[in-house]
């Protein structure tokens, strides 16, 4: 079975087939639904997602430019597949934060903060694009741990605010992650 660079396996844009699948998440409150792997790593991208939408930048204005699941390689690859291949990667107002562009020219230092503060919440499940050394990429947020701790944090997270609303309008989602 092929994997995306993260490792986690590359899924083929079922929603409705038997696990590992993706599920069309619904983002509560925002006009916008992410394509991404059901259960615990989806759930993740669309809780750090809902808080991107309600304390940073929403989501649901203009373009639809907020964007998961993709099969295809990494951007100048021809080796490597993307995390979005896995349903493990989403990308926030893409037009608005292109890739190559220095973070600092599409984020204030603020902003810029409380993207790093945010991550902590995540225990290093979840890395920034912006972070990337030869290539910023401030739209993507991709899974940066293996199952095990991706199922931890989640389980973690479901009671929280956040995750019951997410959990409220993604029926069925919370017993992929619980079982």
């Amino acid at each position: 079975m092929a994997t995306s660079s993260n490792g986690w396996a590359v899924l083929d844009g079922d929603v409705t087939g038997k696990l590992p699948r993706l599920r069309n998440w619904v983002l509560p409150g925002v006009n916008r639904k992410l394509k991404a792997r059901d259960g615990s790593a989806g759930f993740l991208l669309v809780h750090l997602a809902l808080w991107f939408d309600e304390e940073l930048e929403q989501l649901d204005l203009g373009t639809y430019d907020d964007w998961g699941w993709a099969s295809r390689p990494v951007r100048g690859s021809t080796t490597f597949i993307s995390n979005h291949a896995s349903g493990t990667a989403v990308d926030l107002n893409a037009t608005k934060h292109p890739m190559g562009v220095a973070t600092s020219k599409t984020f204030s230092a603020k902003e810029l903060s409380a993207i790093h503060k945010r991550l902590t919440l995540y225990e290093g499940c979840i890395r920034w694009g912006g972070d990337y050394k030869n290539r910023p990429d401030g739209m993507h947020f991709e899974i940066n741990k293996a199952m095990s701790a991706v199922e931890t944090r989640a389980r973690s997270l479901i009671s929280s605010p956040r995750g019951k609303r997410i959990l409220s309008k993604n029926p069925g989602a919370k017993s992929v992650i619980t079982s």
